[in-house]
């Protein structure tokens, strides 16, 4: 068996630049590993048909598996790979669904990586992140796991060298702020509908500034050019920030 601790993700900056014509938003973004907030992934293999579950508080869920990310990953790494064997997936989710925290894409990225170690591939990271980007935008990141440059969609990953450990804290969901779309099944997509692009793309000189501080290791300007385009639609307490598309909230203590 494989188990693998996959973390949250935060948007230490997030600049939508243009609606394309395909519907979907070019951005430039910096991700950060959160590791305050993980889920477990457990894989090996079965002699049952691929199966995955999730596990919260004692309780299992199975939902519906066709539009379960780890488990379209499963099917997309046995694809790839030509791999005859069946494979169950048991995560423990500690990352809530639908709160910008990256936690969908971050079992899948996980899923991929168990599964390249499961089944000896030998796949590279690169390989992986190739692999992930039919998945999500969010995947590529969560395969390298390390400060990173999102572009395009956020699928095109640049790392950024850095020796600064921030201590990302998330807090906890009664806190976070409401935000002006509910369904959380639709969530993301009527987020960045509901932008007024007008207003976005404004601050890549801070996006700049906080890629070099990174590089530099200069914590205090790290905290000062945080910033994120969809607090034009809601504005987090002084020294707070929203992650993603939201609402999750943190903050550098």
């Amino acid at each position: 068996m494989i188990e693998i601790v996959t973390p949250a993700k935060v948007n230490l900056c997030l600049d939508v630049l243009k609606r394309l014509p395909s519907g979907y938003h070019e951005i430039r973004t910096v991700f950060y590993p959160a590791y305050s907030l993980c889920d477990r992934v457990k894989i090996s293999t079965t002699e049952n048909p691929d199966h995955t579950s999730i596990v919260n508080n004692t309780t299992i869920h199975l939902p519906k598996m066709e539009y379960n990310l780890a488990h379209k990953a499963l099917k997309l790494f046995k694809r790839e790979f030509k791999i005859k064997k069946n494979a169950q997936i048991l995560i423990d989710k500690n990352i809530p669904i639908a709160s910008g925290l990256g936690g969908a894409s971050s079992d899948a990225a996980a899923v991929l990586k168990g599964l390249n170690q499961l089944f000896g591939i030998g796949a590279t990271s690169r390989a992986l992140a190739e692999l992930g980007e039919q998945l999500g935008a969010d995947v590529p990141f969560f395969i390298y796991e390390k400060p990173a440059i999102g572009t395009n969609l956020g699928e095109k990953i640049e790392i950024i060298n850095t020796s600064l450990d921030l201590n990302i804290k998330i807090l906890p969901q009664d806190q976070w702020p409401s935000l002006p779309v509910s369904d959380l099944n639709y969530k993301t997509g009527q987020m960045y509908a509901a932008l007024d692009m007008s207003k976005t793309g404004r601050h890549l000189k801070h996006t700049e500034a906080l890629i070099n501080a990174l590089r530099t290791n200069n914590l205090e300007e790290v905290g000062t050019n945080i910033h994120n385009d969809f607090e034009t639609l809601t504005s987090p307490a002084k020294g707070l920030h929203l992650s993603g598309s939201g609402p999750a909230i943190f903050l550098l203590p």
